[in-house]
């Protein structure tokens, strides 16, 4: 791992650093200026912590970075450049100076949207995940913090870093990731699919038109809170915004729904094959979500605008990656 040092003046290929932007688990984002080209606009990069010492680990980069600079949309905040220096890895992006959604949200602690500007976002981004989607492109981190606003006010789904390219429009199996305050209930066991992106969309949407999160779990462990999406219903969007109109609210409800069924569908499909797979398979599978708590800490780490922290309770905030 590289650690969180000071890149600040220091050159990343064509790119000097000039600023940091904020830091997470997985790397620091800093502001860039191009070395030759000076009146480019300003670019963030996004120095990974990671060191690519191995050439199955930079190949590995190099073919996610080429994937996700074919993901071109509007809504979809660009990818300009990327590479390795002396072991160290980066991605340059279009830098987006209306801050994040999770800065707007912070400014205006537990007040609701304005229904028109929250639909505008929410559709700005359900066009992203559609196109991502299709690709058969799963970004599996859906939150505040990885929606950034460009300098014309729209929304740019952001931080494809842990995203989950599927061989089909199924289902995939693999290493806990996101963040728990909008992760689907099937993410807690690595399973991943469009829905969970669905599913972290509606949490977004929610409190969008309501100013809280659907699930209080600010204070709680991995295990509960994986309980609370699996298990509990939150509070109807109208009993925290009673102005919200009764369409909106069925609309989200049977979103919820819907993707909470579909979760625990893909559980018990996943069950089923960890029950008839070899012993060494099921020994590489956690047999519970309590036994999934370690994974789940080293892929999520410190989240933005949802507090998390598990194996312990949760508190700190932190700004996106």
């Amino acid at each position: 791992m590289i650690g969180k040092s000071n890149f600040i003046g220091k050159e990343l290929g064509s790119y000097r650093i000039v600023a940091e932007l904020n830091n997470g688990s997985y790397g620091s984002v800093y502001k860039g200026k191009h070395l030759i080209f000076e009146d480019d606009p300003i670019v963030a990069i996004k120095v990974l912590h990671a060191h690519m010492s191995s050439q199955q680990e930079r190949e590995q980069f190099v073919h996610e970075a080429q994937m996700l600079k074919k993901l071109k949309h509007p809504f979809i905040l660009p990818i300009l450049d990327a590479s390795i220096q002396n072991g160290i890895a980066y991605i340059v992006m279009e830098y987006a100076s209306r801050g994040s959604l999770c800065d707007r949200l912070n400014q205006h602690p537990n007040q609701p949207f304005l229904l028109e500007e929250a639909l505008t976002i929410l559709s700005q981004v359900g066009q992203a995940l559609h196109h991502a989607h299709r690709q058969n492109i799963v970004h599996r981190d859906l939150k505040p913090a990885n929606i950034l606003f460009n300098a014309r006010g729209e929304a740019l789904l952001a931080d494809f870093g842990i995203a989950a390219v599927l061989t089909t429009a199924g289902t995939k199996e693999l290493g806990q990731g996101g963040t728990p305050a909008y992760m689907a209930p099937e993410q807690f066991e690595g399973i991943v699919s469009t829905k969970s992106d669905q599913y972290g969309l509606g949490c977004i949407a929610y409190e969008l038109v309501t100013g809280h999160k659907p699930l209080n779990v600010e204070t709680m462990y991995i295990e509960a809170i994986w309980y609370q999406h699996a298990k509990v219903d939150p509070l109807t969007p109208t009993q925290y915004n009673p102005s919200i109109p009764s369409h909106v609210e069925r609309n989200y409800s049977g979103l919820l729904e819907t993707c909470q069924r579909r979760g625990k569908r893909l559980k018990y499909k996943h069950d089923e094959r960890r029950r008839t797979a070899s012993p060494a398979r099921r020994k590489s599978h956690p047999q519970s979500i309590g036994r999934a708590t370690a994974p789940v800490a080293r892929a999520i780490g410190p989240g933005a605008c949802a507090d998390q922290g598990p194996g312990r309770p949760l508190g700190a905030r932190q700004s996106h990656e």
